[in-house]
């Protein structure tokens, strides 16, 4: 029952959000119509309108965009539709005049190579923006996280423990600083694996609470488990796990 009030609350809160901005938006439209009417001089008049029309504008435009912007995450993170993802994503980059998305779409273009198995091109992806996921804490977090994946799905495991000693510094940081995006029992487990602990793996990779991963995640995160369970020639897990892997990965493509 708790799950499912949980679940719920999150599918309707996009809607509850917009319509509150909705409402917020309409009083302050009602706001800008009344000061309009209200102002004796002409002048007073003309700045009133065309001010307040000019940011209530930006305002549902900035909230349109974000609409596209959801819509391409939730392509690619819960229907993990890569060609949704992408028709999406030229849609808002197309619409973005102002280019207010474009730290966004460079996060969301390193997560889009990797799930079409780019792995060489996203990690190019990221050091041509370098400078970029360097910028904060949450975005070099990112960083790290996605080579650790990227070199894990290489088969590069002295590339894997490079990044692992990076992402150990978060976690002996301050957290409070950066959000934690990404679990480190998922990161401890493929530490393991690049120290070839495949059993230790497994452990920390079913500390994850499953429930709490969207699709995209899902999808990795039983390919994982097949794969630490192919190094141990369990073939019957691998086939429990690569079943459940092709429930959630839809176009994604791994290895």
């Amino acid at each position: 029952m708790k799950n499912f009030s949980t679940n719920l609350f999150w599918r309707t809160y996009p809607l509850l959000r917009r319509l509150g901005l909705l409402v917020i938006y309409l009083i302050f439209a009602i706001y800008i119509i009344h000061i309009t009417i209200d102002a004796t001089a002409l002048g007073a008049k003309l700045i009133y309108a065309i001010g307040g029309g000019i940011v209530l504008c930006g305002a549902l435009y900035y909230e349109y965009l974000k609409i596209l912007y959801t819509k391409m995450t939730t392509a690619l993170t819960m229907q993990t539709d890569i060609f949704a993802a992408k028709k999406a994503r030229a849609e808002l980059l197309k619409r973005d005049v102002f280019k207010g998305f474009k730290g966004s779409l460079i996060i969301f273009d390193s997560l889009l190579l990797m799930d079409e198995g780019k792995y060489e091109a996203c990690l190019a992806h990221m050091e041509k923006h370098r400078k970029f996921f360097f910028g904060t804490p949450d975005y070099l977090f990112i960083y790290w996280h996605n080579r650790l994946l990227c070199h894990y799905f290489l088969d590069q495991p002295a590339e894997m423990l490079k990044c692992g000693q990076k992402l150990a510094e978060f976690k002996q940081s301050d957290q409070r600083k950066f959000s934690p995006l990404f679990s480190f029992d998922e990161i401890d487990g493929l530490i393991a694996s690049a120290n070839g602990l495949h059993q230790k793996a497994i452990r920390c990779l079913d500390k994850l609470f499953v429930e709490r991963l969207n699709a995209r995640e899902r999808s990795y995160y039983y390919y994982m488990l097949a794969t630490e369970y192919r190094a141990l020639n369990d073939q019957q897990q691998v086939g429990k796990y690569l079943k459940l892997t092709r429930e959630y990965q839809n176009t994604l493509t791994f290895g």
